[in-house]
């Protein structure tokens, strides 16, 4: 269990909010065995054959042919720039964000920046684990651990089992896992961002899946281990944040420093509504190319208000004297940083670039906590005078 003493609370919170980065860092796993790995179904002009799951927009069909025009990225999860047709008009374009545990580099990473392949091996290891209906008890035992360690158990860990084919099944059914979570996170903080959408996050058209393999030998009911689920997007005809140094330099800097400050802002009014983002970087911020205004898009790794709380309680952080929920979200955002990830970045590029240190605005964390203290100890005194 971790730690409650008020003094071990930070050090605590950390642990939780970057077990998994601490265990890669502490962990490293050798590399599987030198193979061929299958090459990626994401192509540009190939068709993607989309489930619409839940719509978000009425000129969606219950299932979208989307043609591939770019593929965007291939990381954490598979990004790709699309056209497809909608129930009226012309195609049009948008973004399909999959969570694929085959495709994606960093959860695939053994060692550092060496991503352990899809190969045909594994993938008939994880076949054949699924076809013997080893998934459910897998999971269980997963979660089990996870709840109960203090550091989460990554991937990787299982290719160091003795049986190398049990290892490698193992070993995928926990990247399915962590997609799974990744696709519940995100789709969760758009649903709370919802009146945000299409001002400071991208709108969400539909959560989507896309069926990966059709096998006669798995049964039906585990077919859903190998289906890709995801989310359409609309898209932002602009440029990464992180690229904005790239640009000729603009005449008037006020310009940059007012496309930094705005995702700044962002982010913090993202913390205001309950969601700490864990990778909060310019890389994950678009600026529209038309208005210059920023929007993050990417919400796969959060941490949400009401869940910390629930743990917090679980951890008996509140028998301390003086403990507070609120204070304490306040605390942790104020540790997580997220507008200080974007504009801290951003501002030492320019400097490097110009000479000159944008001045941005920063939140006043402080202010804040002692504005909740203020209010909740002016509603104590409000109520006992009411009871005299």
């Amino acid at each position: 269990m971790l730690p409650r003493h008020p003094d071990d609370r930070q050090v605590c919170y950390t642990t939780y909010v970057l077990a998994a980065r601490w265990s890669d860092a502490i962990k490293r796993r050798r590399h599987t065995r030198a193979a061929t790995s299958s090459p990626a179904p994401y192509q540009e002009g190939k068709p993607l054959d989309l489930q619409v799951r839940e719509s978000f927009s009425r000129d969606l069909p219950s299932r979208v042919t989307a043609t591939i025009s770019k593929v965007l990225s291939m990381t954490m999860s598979v990004v790709l720039d699309v056209t497809f047709q909608t129930r009226h008009g012309p195609p049009v374009h948008g973004v399909v964000k999959l969570y694929d545990r085959r495709f994606g580099s960093c959860p695939r990473d053994v060692l550092e920046n060496k991503p352990a392949p899809r190969t045909q091996e594994t993938e008939a290891a994880f076949q054949a684990f699924v076809g013997r209906g080893m998934m459910p008890g897998f999971l269980r035992s997963l979660k089990e651990r996870n709840e109960s360690e203090d550091f989460a158990v990554a991937a990787r860990e299982f290719l160091d089992e003795p049986n190398r084919t049990e290892g490698l099944a193992k070993y995928e059914a926990a990247l399915w896992q962590d997609c799974i979570e990744h696709f519940e996170c995100e789709t969760k903080a758009y649903n709370r961002l919802a009146h945000l959408q299409g001002k400071l996050v991208p709108r969400v058209l539909a959560h989507i899946s896309l069926s990966a393999t059709k096998l006669a030998t798995i049964p039906q009911e585990a077919a859903s281990y190998f289906e890709i689920r995801g989310i359409l997007l609309e898209r932002i005809d602009g440029y990464c944040l992180e690229d904005l140094t790239l640009a000729p330099l603009p005449s008037n800097l006020r310009k940059w420093q007012q496309i930094i400050q705005s995702a700044a802002d962002i982010a913090h009014e993202i913390n205001k509504r309950g969601i700490i983002m864990e990778d909060c970087a310019p890389r994950n911020v678009v600026v529209d190319r038309q208005s210059h205004t920023p929007r993050i898009v990417d919400l796969a790794q959060c941490r949400f208000r009401d869940e910390l709380v629930k743990e917090w309680y679980k951890w008996e952080w509140h028998e301390d004297e003086g403990w507070d929920p609120d204070v304490e979200y306040w605390e942790q955002v104020s540790t997580t940083g997220n507008p200080g990830a974007i504009w801290a970045v951003m501002v030492n590029r320019v400097q490097k670039m110009t000479g000159v240190k944008l001045d941005i605005r920063y939140p006043d964390y402080g202010a804040i906590i002692a504005g909740i203290r203020r209010t909740k100890a002016e509603a104590a005194a409000a109520e006992r005078e009411n009871e005299v």
